[in-house]
């Protein structure tokens, strides 16, 4: 793997421990290169690359951590991902993030959560679609749920 992608798997991994705080990003990489090797876990080659692979299995270890100890998925986001260059700008989207995991969270929209989570993490549309398990119309369909929600609920 290249620098690249090991920046990408930290970065991933340090957003989702932000979401369980038991939880710590290397910890979190590791064990899921570790059920990868193992064969806990089997990589689809055909539907995703190994950096994607391995993202959607700490998503996965992170979400069911969080079930495990009695917490949803945290409200935080990354900053970094969301806002790197601008603090200004990041404090306001990190707060338009929470206001969206807020209103889906409270009504159980599991699948938009995993679109935001993904999209927050840099995944784009086949990306999301092989890690989330949605066709094309699925996740277009949950995008223009959150376009809508966000010009709902957020606000200008």
């Amino acid at each position: 793997m290249s620098d690249a992608d090991w920046y990408r798997l930290r970065q991933a991994a340090r957003i989702l421990a932000w979401k369980v705080p038991s939880l710590d990003g290397e910890t979190l990489l590791f064990d899921a290169l570790e059920r990868t090797l193992s064969g806990r876990r089997q990589w689809n080659q055909a539907a995703v690359d190994f950096v994607g692979h391995l993202i959607g299995v700490m998503r996965s270890v992170a979400y069911h951590e969080g079930k495990r100890r009695g917490r949803t998925v945290g409200l935080t986001s990354s900053m970094d991902l969301v806002a790197p260059d601008d603090p200004e700008n990041a404090l306001a989207a990190e707060e338009k993030i929470r206001f969206l995991r807020a209103h889906f969270g409270e009504r159980g929209d599991d699948r938009a959560l995993l679109v935001l989570d993904a999209m927050e993490l840099g995944c784009d549309g086949p990306m999301i679609r092989a890690q989330v398990g949605l066709s094309q119309t699925e996740l277009e369909t949950v995008i223009r749920r959150i376009r809508r929600v966000a010009l709902r609920i957020l606000p200008p």
